[in-house]
C-alpha cells in the first residue's frame, strides 16, 4: 500500500476549556483532529457540547458569531457517537466540520444510513462509516461505493480512551484493502506505538489516537513514534 499514513489526534473534550487546551497542544503537528462527542445515549459517557458546559457553544454556534477554535488554521472531523446521528451531524457541518463519522450500529434501517450519507455529500463534506470490533464486515462493505472512508472502532467498549486494543480488527482491516485497495481505512481507539505498525501492515492509512498523544510528554513526538519515525 503506498497511501500517506496519516495521524489524527481525538480529542474527547469534558469542557470547552478542555477542547482548546488539547487543540492548542497539536494543531501545529497535523492538519486534522478528530471531535469525539457522546451524548450518553449511543454510548454511556456524555461529553462536551453535549454536556451542561456546552449550552454557550450551540448558542454562539447559532448566532454565528465563533466556530470551531483554530478553525482558520486546521481542519475537523466528528466522530458521532450519539444517538441521533443525522440530526447531530447536520449540527456539526453547521460548525464547519470536514468530514462526518457515522456508526453503524447506530442506525436503525437502511434509509437511514442513505439519508446521512445524502447529507454529507449535500453538504461537500466527507463521510465515513464506522463499525465496532463484533460487527460484521458485510454490514459497511455494502456502503463503500457511496463513502469516502471506513473507520474501525479499535476498542470495544467505545467512548472511553485508554480501553485495551481490540486485536480481532486486524483480519477486517486486511480483508477490506484487499478488495478495496484505494479506500481511506481509519482507525480509532487503541492505537499507541505498540499497535500503530500492525495497523499499518494490515491496511489502515489512518491512524486516530487520543490518550497515547495527549499524555505524552511531547505530542509532536508522540505523533511521529506512530509514523513509525
Amino acid at each position: 500500500m503506498n497511501q500517506e499514513i496519516k495521524i489524527i489526534p481525538t480529542v474527547m473534550p469534558d469542557s470547552e476549556d478542555d477542547f482548546r487546551e488539547k487543540i492548542n497542544l497539536v494543531y501545529r503537528h497535523v492538519d486534522t483532529i478528530q471531535i469525539d462527542v457522546m451524548d450518553g445515549r449511543f454510548v454511556d459517557s456524555v461529553s462536551w457540547p453535549y454536556n451542561d458546559s456546552g449550552n454557550k457553544f450551540w448558542e454562539d454556534l447559532k448566532k454565528q458569531e465563533e466556530g470551531l477554535p483554530q478553525w482558520e488554521k486546521m481542519n475537523f472531523e466528528i466522530d458521532l457517537m450519539v444517538e441521533n446521528q443525522i440530526e447531530e451531524a447536520a449540527n456539526w457541518i453547521n460548525a464547519g466540520v470536514i468530514r462526518i463519522i457515522g456508526h453503524i450500529e447506530a442506525f436503525t434501517s437502511d434509509e437511514m444510513i442513505h439519508e446521512f450519507i445524502e447529507l454529507g455529500k449535500n453538504a461537500m463534506v466527507e463521510v465515513y462509516l464506522a463499525l465496532a470490533p463484533s460487527t460484521n464486515l458485510d454490514k459497511v462493505k455494502k456502503w463503500i461505493p457511496e463513502i469516502d472512508g471506513v473507520q474501525f472502532m479499535g476498542i470495544e467498549n467505545v467512548g472511553h480512551q485508554g480501553e485495551p486494543f481490540a486485536e480481532e480488527i486486524l483480519p477486517k482491516i486486511s480483508d477490506l484493502r484487499e478488495e478495496f485497495p484505494d479506500l481511506a481505512i481509519s482507525v480509532d481507539g487503541g492505537v499507541s506505538s505498540e499497535t500503530s505498525q500492525e495497523l499499518i501492515e494490515a491496511g489502515a492509512n489512518k491512524l486516530a489516537s487520543g490518550s497515547f498523544i495527549f499524555n505524552a510528554n511531547d505530542p509532536k513526538d508522540a505523533i511521529q513514534e506512530l509514523k513509525g519515525f
